[in-house]
C-alpha cells in the first residue's frame, strides 16, 4: 500500500479518525494503541502476509532480549553481566543474520549454483525495522532505555505504519515514550502536518516521477547515448532520489504528526551542504545517525588517532553500501562516499590556509566561495551516484569512462529536449516544480520550518500556495503511482 495510492488515501484517514475517537474516551488509551498496532500490521501485510510473521519474529526476539539486557547486576548475583552480554550478542547476531540471509541469499546462491531457480523475496522494510528494533536492545544494554514490559506497546514501536517501510529509523528513546502519551485533535498541528504531507506528495508525484522518465530512458540505453547525456541523467538522478526519498520521509513525518507523534527529520536540505561530511549529516539522517551511534562510536570514532578515524569512516560507509544492496556497485558507492569524506578532512587545513590568503572576507567573495563549495560537494555526490544508479559495477565503470571521454560540444548540441522523454510541456512543468522546491528548501534552511512559515502567510498567499500545489498534483495524476526507490533497500 503506497503512500501515493488510493488505498492509502482511504486507510490513513480511517485509522486516524478511529484513533482519535478511542483517545478521546477516558481509559481507552491502550485500546487506541492496540488499534494502531492492528492497523500497522494490516498495512505491512498488504504487501505479503508472510512478511508479518517475520516482523513478529524480530519483535519477539528483541523484546525478550531487551528485558534481559535491562536486568540489574544485583538481581542475578553476579551472573547478570554474562546474561546481559549473551542477550545482546544473541539479538544482534540473529537479526543481522536474518537481514544478511534475505539481502544476500540470492547473490550467494547465484555464485554457488548459477542454474538454480530458487529465489528469496526481500521483505519490504526489513532493513529499517531490524535496525529500529536493534536500537532498543543496544540502548537498553547501555542503560539509555528502560526495558519495556508492555509487549503490545513494543510491537507497535517496531511496526508503526508511518515508518516501517522506509523509515525514518526511530530510536526507542524517542518513539517508545510517545506511546504512553494521549494525543488529541489539534487544528494547528494538523494543518502543519498536512502542509508537510502536501510537500512530500509534491516532491514525489510532480518532480520525482517526471525525473524518473528522463533518467530511466537514458540509463536503459547507456550503450547508445553520449557522455553528456549520461552526465545529465546522473545529475537528474541526484534530484530524483532526493525528491523520492525526502518525499517519503516528509509524508511519514506528516502522518505521524497528524496523530500527535514527533518523528525524526530524515533530510535537511542536503544539496546546500558545503562538504561531503556535512552532506551526510543532512541526508538520510536517521540511518547515518544509526551507523554513527552503533558502529562509528563503538569502533572508537575519532578518539584513537587520525588513521583509526579514517578507518572507522571507511568501515561505516562500506557497511552502508552493503546495507543498500547485495551488489559490488553498492559497496563501491559506499567506499567512494567514505573516501570523499576522508579526502575532505585531509584537505581541510589546506582549504583553511587558502581562505586566509585569498580575499574572501567581504560579502560577495564569501558567497562565491560558499557557492563553489556547494557545487564541488554536489558533483562529488553525483560522481558516487554513477555506481549507485548503474545496474552493475561494470556498467558504472563503462558509464563513467564515457562521461570522462565522450563529452563535447557536438554531443551537447545533439541532445534535444525531446530526447529526455518528457516533451516540452512536462519539461516546463518539471522546471517550474523544481523552482518551487528550491524556494521551499531555501525557506526551510533559513527558518528551520517552511511549513510553519507557510501557515503564517497572509490568507491570500497561503491559499494561493495550496491551490498551486493541488493543481500541479492533479496535473501529474496521469503519471501513475510509482513505488518509492528506497523500498528496494
Amino acid at each position: 500500500m503506497l503512500f501515493n495510492s488510493v488505498a492509502f488515501a482511504v486507510f490513513c484517514p480511517l485509522v486516524i479518525i478511529i484513533y482519535f475517537i478511542l483517545e478521546k474516551e477516558p481509559g481507552r488509551h491502550k485500546a487506541a494503541n492496540l488499534w494502531l498496532l492492528v492497523s500497522s500490521y494490516f498495512y505491512y501485510m498488504c504487501a505479503d502476509v508472510r512478511f508479518g510473521l517475520l516482523l513478529f519474529f524480530v519483535t519477539l526476539i528483541t523484546f525478550f532480549a531487551g528485558k534481559l539486557c535491562g536486568i540489574k547486576e544485583h538481581n542475578v548475583k553476579g551472573a547478570a553481566g554474562n546474561l546481559r552480554r549473551a542477550a545482546l550478542i544473541c539479538a544482534v547476531a540473529v537479526n543481522i543474520s536474518v537481514l544478511f540471509f534475505f539481502k544476500y541469499f540470492n547473490l550467494l546462491n547465484e555464485l554457488i549454483n548459477s542454474d538454480s531457480a530458487l529465489k528469496i523475496v526481500l521483505p519490504v522494510g526489513i532493513s529499517f525495522y531490524i535496525f529500529q528494533s536493534l536500537t532498543y536492545v543496544i540502548d537498553t544494554y547501555n542503560g539509555k532505555q528502560k526495558p519495556e514490559h508492555d509487549f503490545l506497546k513494543y510491537a507497535l514501536f517496531v511496526s508503526f505504519f508511518p515508518v516501517i517501510l522506509a523509515g525514518p529509523i526511530e530510536r526507542s528513546v524517542n518513539l517508545l515514550p510517545q506511546f504512553d502519551e494521549r494525543h488529541s485533535f489539534d487544528y494547528e498541528r494538523i494543518r502543519h502536518a498536512l502542509i508537510r504531507m502536501a510537500y512530500g506528495y509534491f516532491l514525489k508525484i510532480v518532480i520525482a516521477q517526471r525525473l524518473a522518465i528522463a533518467v530511466d530512458l537514458i540509463y536503459d540505453n547507456f550503450y547508445d547515448v553520449n557522455g553528456f547525456q549520461l552526465l545529465l541523467a546522473t545529475v537528474l538522478y541526484a534530484f530524483q532520489i532526493y525528491c523520492d526519498f525526502a518525499s517519503y520521509s516528509s509524508i511519514a513525518v506528516g502522518v505521524g504528526e497528524l496523530m500527535g507523534f514527533k518523528l525524526t527529520e530524515n533530510f535537511r536540505q542536503p544539496f546546500f551542504a558545503r562538504s561531503c561530511a556535512e552532506l551526510w549529516r543532512r541526508w538520510h539522517i536517521s540511518l547515518n545517525d544509526w551507523f554513527r551511534n552503533y558502529i562509528y562510536f563503538p569502533l572508537g570514532g575519532s578518539r584513537k588517532g587520525v588513521i583509526r578515524k579514517y578507518f572507522n569512516i571507511m568501515t561505516v560507509f562500506t557497511l552502508s553500501g552493503m546495507w543498500h544492496g547485495a551488489a559490488l556497485h553498492y559497496v563501491i558507492w559506499g567506499m567512494l562516499s567514505g573516501a570523499f569524506q576522508v579526502m575532505g578532512d585531509i584537505l581541510r587545513p589546506l582549504r583553511e590556509k587558502c581562505t586566509g590568503i585569498l580575499p574572501v572576507h567581504n560579502g560577495f567573495t564569501r558567497r562565491c566561495r560558499v557557492i563553489l563549495q556547494v557545487l564541488i560537494t554536489f558533483m562529488l555526490f553525483v560522481t558516487s551516484l554513477f555506481f549507485f544508479r548503474a545496474e552493475s559495477a561494470g556498467a558504472a565503470v563503462f558509464i563513467l569512462k564515457k562521461v570522462l571521454t565522450d563529452i563535447n560540444i557536438a554531443g551537447i548540441m545533439a541532445t534535444p529536449l525531446s530526447g529526455l522523454g518528457l516533451g516540452v510541456f512536462n519539461l516546463l512543468y518539471l522546471v517550474a516544480a523544481m523552482v518551487l522546491m528550491i524556494v521551499y528548501d531555501t525557506v526551510n534552511e533559513k527558518t528551520g520550518d517552511a511549513a510553519s512559515a507557510i501557515a503564517k502567510c497572509p490568507a491570500a498567499l497561503r491559499w494561493g500556495i495550496y491551490y498551486t500545489v493541488v493543481i500541479m498534483l492533479i496535473g501529474s495524476a496521469g503519471l501513475g503511482a510509482k513505488q518509492f526507490i528506497y523500498f528496494e533497500f
